[in-house]
Parts: structure tokens; sequence; C-alpha cells
């Protein structure tokens, strides 16, 4: 599926608003993999990190804090690829 990229939280990975994430549907993801995870019954798009055991979600832009889940994270999918248009 594709997910339309909003904000500029992951602009260090390359990741700019108005692109287009191609996601893989998938509960489970891997430390390292950029998902599209459920925190607070929003969706948001970060890479998945460890941090004293416990899995938090870490964005690509020092403006940006951790997000260290105080309920259950949910992962909705894993990010395969990207769509960027040049000209809109």
């Amino acid at each position: 599926m594709l997910i339309p990229i909003k904000g500029d939280s992951m602009i260090d990975a390359g990741i700019h608003p108005g692109d287009l994430a191609v996601v893989e549907r998938r509960a489970a993801a891997n430390v390292g993999d950029i998902v599209v995870a459920i925190v607070d019954d929003e969706f948001t798009l970060k890479t998945l990190a460890r941090e004293a055991g416990q899995f938090v979600l870490q964005p690509a832009n020092p403006a940006y804090p951790v997000i260290r889940p105080r309920g259950a994270l949910e992962i909705f999918g894993v990010m395969v690829g990207l769509v960027r248009k040049y000209r809109h």
C-alpha cells in the first residue's frame, strides 16, 4: 500500500513531506526497520528501536523526541520503498 508522508520527522532518512511510503502490511518488525506504527490511536512512521528492553520509535530529525509508548505499540506495517514526485 502507499501511504502519503506528512511532516518532517523522518527528513534525515530522506523521507520528505509529499513522498509516498510503500508499506508492506505486517504485524511484526525488526529493530532498525522503518515502520508504520499505531501509538495512542495515531499512525506514525518512525524507525523501530529498543531502549532499556522496551520498543521505542526513533524519528530521523533531532527536532522531534523519541516516542516511548505508555500503552500498546502496534506495528501496522514495514516501509519497503519510497515514491517521490519531482513536479507538483
